[in-house]
């Protein structure tokens, strides 16, 4: 882990003051354009985002160096709606 006084991002994903997902507020996920974790889970709640190409257009987490994409993936898993079956019916 990349230390938190140095000026190379961090690339990992973690944090060791906000170990888990959703668990700090305040935890800056895009490092480079300073999105915090609120805004991350509020933008997937409030626009029903799937992708994380989605949540870039939304936040703009991930529109830098991408090493939170990983991240951002999992925001994703936990917080999104599952799309709804309608959406691949036949009809």
């Amino acid at each position: 882990m990349t230390p938190l006084n140095s000026s190379e991002p961090d690339c990992s994903g973690s944090c060791s003051a906000c170990p888990a997902v959703g668990s700090c507020a305040d935890r800056i996920v895009c490092r480079c354009l300073k999105v915090t974790e609120e805004a991350i889970i509020d933008a997937i709640r409030v626009h029903e985002l799937q992708t994380v190409r989605e949540l870039r257009t939304a936040t703009g987490a991930g529109d830098g160096c991408t090493c939170c994409h990983k991240e951002l993936r999992i925001y994703l898993k936990v917080y999104a709606s599952s799309p709804s079956p309608a959406m691949f019916s036949a009809k």
